[in-house]
This record gives structure tokens, C-alpha cells and sequence, in this order.
């Protein structure tokens, strides 16, 4: 593998390249290791880009609409920002103003990751170690490690309880994948499971059903979707395809369910409709307070994730 680097402003970016397909991926190192872009190479074809990245320097210190985010001690929100943990309660950092104000997203994606020599088969990885923030006060060490396995990209995400006591944790990614055309004429095929029904403050608000959309290849169409389903246990692995039927251009995003996995998949239209979020989730939205899918991980004790995507072959 080669890793090369350059910068977006002041942000340094790392690119790990397949010498032999010409796959890439790049990741923001300074951005809490986000996935800037992946770039995947398919028989004889040269490698085609699937994300919508951060294009300039501002975006990134922004973090924008968390493009490629790695989500970190939770996924998506914990409404109005407090929850409790075994009798005490916590007030982590309100980042999210509309819908009446979350903490959103973890608290990993302004963080630096230093880089660390990655395991067999992966080409880098970066390593985190936390000491705890406002309102999540337990130290934790969280790796991410990139490599062109199965046939595509693959990450494993490792997050590590380095505190004394119980922590609660949950991780998500946040990409969002593009075909080059407007999303409402793509198809969407989702794993099978049940669909967390919302509030209008996008977190769950208790009712389950079973969602007939998107059990088969179907346009998006003009609906927004913002649909968080929980997959069926019994999947050991999960997959969410999109695809362009004029061309039959397309990808699969798969994700490890079993052993406490990644047991939740989030779709969400970007509001521009050039692309669509795909987020494996080992939790539900606001899990800090529901508990659907909210790990808890004792002193020394780890939670590994695996998650990646493929090109579908035309």
C-alpha cells in the first residue's frame, strides 16, 4: 500500500492507494478521522470517486453537514443534550441548535488521530486516546483502520473503555455517497428490519413497524428520508444498495450486524439531492436516553466494528 499527503488549507490529508487496482481512500487525520473521499476501481475501469466530499478548506473546519464523519462516543443525537448513566446525570456540549437543541454527533470529529502501524491486511490507521469530554467524562482510546478488503473498502472502527468504571458507547459513520446524479432518480434497496418511526425532533419516538420501502430495488423519488431502521438480528451482515438504473452504475454499503454490531443503518437526502447519507450505526438516534442498541463497555473492555463498500458490478 501507499499513503500519500497533501492538504485542503491546513488540514493535512492522508491517501492510502492500492498499487494494485488504484483504489484510494483519504481521511481527514485532524477532523477526527474523517472519510474525505473513496475512490474504487472495478475490472479494467480506473477508480471512480462515490463520495460527496468537503471541497474547500472552510467546509472542512466546519466539518459540513459531517461528510464522511466518524461519530464518536454516539451516533447522530442525545435530545437536548443530557441523559443519565447508572444514577448520575450528564450534560455533554449542545452542538445542535434546530429542533430544539442536541448534542449531536459525538465529540470525535475535531479531534487528531496520530497515526499507528495498522494490523495485517490494512494500509493505515489512526488511533485516538481521549481522556473524556463535557459530559462524557470517560477516557477512551478509539482506532480506525483502512484497507481495500472483500473486494472494496473496508474500515474497522476499535473503541476501547480506558476508565475505571462502566461506560456507555456507540460509534456511526457518516458518508454520503454520490452516482453523479440527482439521488431522486437513483434505486435504494435497504437490509431488512424494522423502522424506528421519528418525532418531529428526529429521534425515535417508540412506535415500530415494518417498512415495505425499499425492500427491492425502488426509486428514491421525491421523498426526504431521514429513516433509521434496526436490522434484523439475525443478519450477520447487512446491505444497503444504491444504483443509477440508466447506467446500472452502482454500490453496496455492507456492515457486521452480529456480535453487537453495527445494528443500524440511517438514510438521510442531503437536501440538494446530489447525494444520500448511508450511516451504519451500532446504535439508534438519542440511544443515550432510549437505550436501543447502547452498549456498555466495562474498564479494558473493547467494541469492533467492521463497515465498507463495494461497486456493483453493471
Amino acid at each position: 500500500m501507499t499513503i500519500l499527503e497533501r492538504n485542503i488549507g491546513p488540514h493535512p490529508l492522508l491517501r492510502l492507494q492500492d498499487p494494485l487496482t488504484g483504489s484510494w481512500v483519504e481521511v481527514l487525520p485532524t477532523r477526527g478521522a474523517t472519510i474525505h473521499q473513496i475512490a474504487l476501481a472495478k475490472e479494467q475501469e480506473a477508480p471512480r470517486e462515490i463520495l460527496q466530499p468537503m471541497r474547500t478548506a472552510v467546509e472542512v473546519q466546519k466539518q459540513r453537514w459531517a461528510k464522511g464523519a466518524q461519530l464518536a462516543p454516539w451516533p447522530n443525537r442525545i435530545q437536548d443534550a443530557v441523559y443519565e448513566f447508572q444514577g448520575t446525570t450528564y450534560h455533554p456540549f449542545r452542538s445542535f441548535r434546530s429542533q430544539g437543541g442536541h448534542a449531536m454527533h459525538g465529540t470525535v470529529m475535531q479531534e487528531t488521530f496520530s497515526r499507528v502501524p495498522p494490523p495485517e491486511g490494512f494500509g493505515l490507521s489512526l488511533e485516538l486516546k481521549a481522556e473524556g469530554w463535557q459530559g462524557y467524562p470517560w477516557p477512551l482510546t478509539m482506532s480506525v483502520h483502512l484497507g481495500f478488503l472483500d473486494g472494496g473498502f473496508r474500515m474497522d472502527v476499535h473503541l476501547t473503555n480506558r476508565s475505571t468504571s462502566e461506560a456507555p458507547i456507540g460509534h456511526g459513520w457518516h458518508p454520503y455517497f454520490t452516482l453523479g446524479r440527482d439521488v431522486r432518480e437513483c434505486e435504494l434497496e435497504l437490509p431488512r428490519g424494522i423502522r424506528l418511526g421519528m418525532s418531529e425532533r428526529a429521534v425515535p419516538d417508540g412506535s415500530r413497524s415494518r417498512w415495505e420501502r425499499f425492500q427491492g430495488p425502488e426509486l428514491v423519488g421525491p421523498d426526504f428520508l431521514n429513516d433509521c431502521i434496526e436490522i434484523d438480528p439475525t443478519t450477520p451482515r447487512a446491505i444497503t444498495r444504491l444504483r443509477d438504473p440508466r447506467t446500472g452504475e452502482g454500490l453496496e454499503v455492507w456492515q457486521d450486524v452480529e456480535e453487537l454490531g453495527y445494528r443500524y443503518v440511517q438514510v438521510f437526502t442531503h437536501p440538494r439531492r446530489h447525494c444520500l447519507a448511508i450511516e451504519p450505526m451500532s446504535c439508534a438516534p438519542n440511544a443515550f436516553q432510549n437505550g436501543l442498541g447502547l452498549r456498555t463497555l466495562a474498564p479494558g473492555e473493547t467494541m469492533r466494528l467492521s463497515t465498507g463498500v463495494r461497486r456493483l458490478a453493471v
